[in-house]
């Protein structure tokens, strides 16, 4: 999210009721804008198929192909994501900017190469679904894992309109390409798979022209990336248990009680997996007033201490930059809090008017609220684990990110076979711990930030090449006797 914390300093400027509907629509595009458009998408798809006269086994086709498509997705390019993130900010700071684009294109790549591999391998078991259909969920993979890594990189674009442009244009694509193939007599489950194909395809385009406006061309290897792999390897362990934790209790489910076959492997639980849907969205205070209140309130304080600490400040300085660094944090992160449980209860209390009118039963109900409260614990405490790498404690984030994943497989596992409340104690359970865990240890970190600053570097440098720099290296002199990319 490079960046977004200065644009969002020019829109908050004027004080104006727009102005500030403009910056939380900007934090709220870049932190959770991919995902609230899957959901709204999945919603849309699901109400043209209802109105096409779809069956319910169809429908529940599509909806797993489509959840597959993103989880898997989702879950196969956590493993970069975090890394690829540091390696962006790194590249950043020294001016490189042209080494930027050239890692997005090599994680792609990468990832894409094994991924779709697995994921065909696994839709060719599911003989009862059209070949057609699985093709179209296979396509969907592929382009999601590009545009889930291109969100890691849009926050440092700036290009807010056009990001917003790209978004409303996806959109639009898709449900316009839905309500024309349906009218024209396409099946229902073929014809909104392939118009969500088109408007992912449209954004993922779309993304990466904004990305082309602001950085370079490219010069250099496509995967330099991977040297980060040597020098920060906890990233990918972090990026990767984060976001299985978040799901790890709805897969949890499929194998349990309450799961159902839908063809070969894919498996469903349609009430928990329903409730779960909406539960999601308890997390989207925190995901925006994290990005709101951290990039304009509280990096402020922290590029002040570090400006001090790299730029000659004497003692009484630092140490003055360092409490006051301490005391935004602290601030921020107990309105972050505050926010998140009044936002919660409020939506735990009056979503279940509209749940109800949508078919909704009391067990389902209950699933929602336990799961509402869970994600809530779980933004909070996924903020906490963020702040720990800005504060570069990987140990921290680590031990934080396992604990949530964890936590909430045993404790599902444990409950999985107990009455409807019991649903989503394991995401409460694991959330809880996250937030416990990760709150504790950023403090106690912060604390003593002087003495992690100026005596955790090593005193002289480790000029050691691990396996990953080698691949790197040699991919640079690859790339290098070729004339570089993009040259």
């Amino acid at each position: 999210m490079a960046g977004i914390g200065f644009e969002l300093k020019k829109l908050f400027a004027g004080g104006g009721a727009i102005r500030k509907v403009r910056a939380y629509a900007c934090a709220g595009i870049v932190s959770s804008g991919t995902m609230l458009l899957s959901m709204a998408l999945l919603i849309g798809m699901q109400r043209l198929a209802a109105r096409a006269g779809a069956g319910e086994r169809e429908r529940e086709q599509l909806v797993a192909l489509v959840v597959y498509a993103m989880l898997s997705s989702m879950l196969l390019t956590s493993l970069l994501s975090t890394l690829l993130s540091r390696f962006a900010a790194d590249m950043l700071y020294r001016g490189a900017d042209d080494r930027v684009l050239p890692s997005l294109i090599g994680a792609s790549v990468a990832l894409m190469v094994p991924g779709g591999m697995l994921y065909g391998l696994m839709l060719s078991r599911a003989e009862a679904i059209p070949a057609l259909d699985r093709a179209l969920s296979w396509l969907l993979f592929m382009e999601l894992i590009p545009v889930w890594l291109e969100m890691g990189y849009i926050g440092a674009a700036r290009d807010y309109r056009r990001i917003l442009a790209v978004f409303a244009s996806g959109v639009g694509a898709a449900l316009a390409a839905g309500w024309i193939l349906l009218h024209f007599g396409m099946p229902a489950a073929t014809a909104l798979l392939l118009s969500l194909a088109a408007g992912y395809g449209f954004m993922l385009v779309g993304f990466m022209g904004v990305l082309n406006r602001r950085f370079s061309k490219g010069s250099g290897s496509a995967f330099a990336f991977v040297e980060w792999l040597d020098r920060v390897p906890s990233l990918a362990a972090i990026g990767f248990l984060n976001m299985a934790g978040a799901f790890v209790h709805l897969i949890w489910m499929w194998f349990g009680p309450l799961g159902e076959a839908v063809a070969g492997p894919l498996r469903h639980a349609p009430t928990h997996d329903a409730a779960a849907f909406y539960a999601f969205l308890a997390m989207l205070p925190t995901s925006v007033n994290f990005v709101v209140s951290v990039e304009v309130n509280f990096c402020r304080e922290y590029r002040r201490y570090f400006d001090f600490v790299g730029g000659g400040g004497t003692l009484t300085e630092i140490r003055e930059a360092r409490d006051c660094m301490v005391a935004s944090l602290r601030q921020e992160v107990f309105r972050l809090a505050r926010i998140q449980v009044c936002s919660m209860a409020a939506y735990a209390i009056l979503m279940p008017y509209f749940l109800k009118k949508i078919g909704f039963t009391a067990d389902m109900i209950a699933m929602f609220q336990v799961m509402s409260i869970g994600y809530s614990a779980y933004a909070v405490g996924n903020a906490m684990m963020l702040l720990q790498l800005y504060f570069d404690d990987r140990g921290g984030a680590l031990l934080s990110a396992a604990a949530f994943f964890l936590a909430n497989a045993l404790v599902t596992g444990w409950t999985i076979h107990g009455p409807p409340l019991y649903c989503g104690v394991g995401l409460v359970a694991g959330g809880a711990l996250l937030y416990a865990v990760s709150l504790t240890r950023l403090f106690t970190y912060a604390a003593r930030i002087d003495r992690h600053v100026f005596c955790g570097q090593p005193v002289l440098p480790d000029e050691r090449a691990g396996r990953w720099t080698r691949m790197a290296r040699w991919f640079e002199g690859r790339t290098d006797a070729k004339g570089g990319v993009g040259r």
